[in-house]
């Protein structure tokens, strides 16, 4: 028996699913039992997630959300479709055998994977990598993941074949949640959709308050009608007053989570968890069932939205070339980066769709930064 010993991101919803996901992905192709583990205790159980500002509770929903129970990303998701055991049971297994063993330092978010039985092709390995370390499996019966274990997938499997998208594609949450997500968006209809994501990414926004949501209407108003439902998306879903132009501007709108809470209360207070990551998860699985749907970059919630989106709209016209990512704001406006209503423009030539699009941040960077449609299919 051969193990791969990981050590969990331990973060929010949505990066605690891609640290999972790269997990799992590993150990599927270097046929490795996972050993999936956190910081807690001797035992190394996961911690609950607790992204972003998860300890806060809108008051209009306080009695509702309990935040007393918070789930680990395991407690969220089905069975994992591979082998797959704690940390405890580890150390039982290994006592009992002679293992050799393999720490590596590496970390994923600036390397990429290739398999021993890949077929590599230099340049397009190149463009693949834009320059981050191409990590491969070792000969050790342990390979032990200490550090930096996140990033997106699409940028970290060199040239995925199917059955590891068939794979990426069943790391998903239990079928309670689905259903639930299922029943709000089927009594939403037809609607458009935006995440905006504000709380602490208020650093990162410049002139936030002031000329934000004018910016973001005219990002998304060459391709969201006023007569449909805009769905908004956000953790300040209180915060009206930042709201309003774009609430004006799109007369029929409806907040997801309020919705949520207030015409299906009883299903969600039927969850086995109901604080506010949980609710987070219902409303991320909401989105992707917009006809439109923009996020703002930097947001690993809105990535996870669009790889689903973009699962959802290929069933539909399975041509990549008719689907692209929409974004609220570009957010560089002190760089030189190609941005028009909403959508990054492609100017460079590359196999990949990051080496057509100009980001002034660090090829590691990018693999966080937002997804990418590799993630549902390759470009190339």
């Amino acid at each position: 028996m051969r193990y791969l010993l990981y050590k969990n991101y331990e973060s929010g919803l949505n990066n605690d699913l891609m640290s999972l996901e790269l997990a799992v992905g590993l150990a599927y192709l270097t046929q490795r039992r996972l050993v999936y583990y956190g910081s807690a205790g001797e035992d190394k159980q996961l911690k609950s997630v607790s992204g972003g500002c998860f300890h806060r509770v809108p008051e209009h929903r306080r009695g509702i959300v309990n935040n007393h129970k918070i789930p680990t990303i395991l407690d969220l998701l089905d069975p994992l479709p591979i082998d797959c055991i704690s940390y405890s049971e580890f150390l039982k297994e290994k006592r009992s055998k002679t293992l050799s063993w393999y720490d590596s330092d590496v970390r994923l978010i600036d390397s990429v994977f290739v398999p021993n039985n890949a077929v590599v092709i230099p340049d397009v390995l190149e463009q693949f990598a834009e320059n981050r370390l191409i990590i491969k499996d070792v000969d050790q019966d342990i390979l032990h993941l200490t550090e930096c274990n996140f990033g997106f997938y699409s940028r970290f499997f060199y040239l995925p074949n199917p059955s590891l998208y068939a794979l990426m594609e069943s790391v998903r949450p239990r079928a309670i949640y689905r259903s639930l997500a299922d029943k709000v968006s089927k009594t939403l209809g037809k609607f458009n959709g935006i995440h905006v994501r504000l709380t602490d990414y208020r650093k990162q926004i410049p002139s936030l308050d002031q000329y934000y949501s004018y910016k973001i209407i005219k990002n998304i108003q060459g391709n969201f009608s006023q007569n449909e439902l805009l769905v908004i998306c956000t953790d300040e879903s209180d915060n009206k007053d930042f709201f309003t132009e774009i609430t004006k501007f799109y007369k029929n709108h409806l907040f997801i989570d309020e919705f949520i809470i207030n015409e299906f209360l009883y299903d969600f207070k039927d969850l086995p968890f109901t604080d506010e990551q949980t609710l987070g998860l219902i409303c991320n699985l909401v989105m992707p069932k917009a006809d439109q749907f923009a996020g703002t970059l930097r947001s690993t919630y809105t990535g996870i939205i669009h790889r689903n989106w973009l699962r959802n709209k290929l069933k539909i016209n399975p041509d990549i070339s008719q689907h692209s990512f929409q974004f609220i704001d570009g957010g560089f406006d002190r760089q030189d980066v190609p941005f028009k209503d909403g959508f990054y423009q492609e100017k460079n030539a590359g196999l990949f769709s990051w080496n057509r699009i100009q980001f002034p941040i660090s090829s590691g960077s990018k693999s966080w930064y937002r997804e990418w449609p590799e993630s549902v299919v390759l470009t190339v």
